[in-house]
């Protein structure tokens, strides 16, 4: 289990001035941010959540969930990891609005949609250095990410492409392996 960031001094200049990453494939692309998920929970985006994981990266606003919705389709995704869901995958949905969506929110948002895993939300400098370094931009963003920190290796997927695409996205970059059993029967996981 990660350790989680220590409590946050209000306005601690080493907080603004947190260096990059340096340790893992690549580190230094992602920035190492205070963040907090949907608990109140305090993280560090790169050392506590990424470091060393495999990810699947979403990033949403709650207000753009009803224009361009992506978490239903995650849900989906979230149902085909099983049990390897905040064991040995972990997704994070990180919010393009950070100054709108309160903790209490995505929370409640999560909870409405049956999602358990964690929301991001943090200082907005802090999120928008996040979502600068996945090159997301506005609010509505239909891109997800999936990566393996361990080795270094990244990829993307349309976020409202079929489930089973991203699972075996995150299957092959998490296991090196397909799982052939799902690609036989996909038409139990359309939508």
């Amino acid at each position: 289990m990660a350790a989680t960031a220590p409590v946050a001094e209000e306005g601690n200049p080493m907080l603004l001035r947190c260096e990059r990453p340096t340790v893992g494939p690549h580190a230094e692309r992602f920035p190492q941010a205070l963040v907090q998920d949907q608990h109140g929970q305090k993280f560090w985006f790169y050392e506590n959540l990424i470091q060393d994981k495999v990810v699947l990266l979403s990033f949403a606003s709650l207000d753009g969930e009803r224009i361009y919705p992506i978490i239903d389709n995650l849900i989906k995704v979230q149902e085909m990891l099983g049990e390897r869901l905040n064991n040995d995958v972990f997704i994070y949905t990180i919010t393009t609005k950070p100054e709108v969506d309160s903790a209490q929110q995505l929370k409640e948002f999560a909870e409405a949609k049956g999602a358990r895993w964690k929301f991001i939300n943090g200082d907005p400098a802090a999120i928008r250095q996040i979502l600068a370094a996945f090159s997301v931009m506005g609010s509505v963003h239909g891109t997800a990410w999936i990566g393996n920190q361990r080795t270094g290796r990244w990829l993307t997927k349309p976020a409202r492409v079929q489930p089973i695409f991203i699972a075996e996205a995150v299957a092959m970059l998490s296991t090196g392996k397909y799982h052939k059993e799902r690609l036989l029967d996909m038409r139990s996981y359309q939508t």
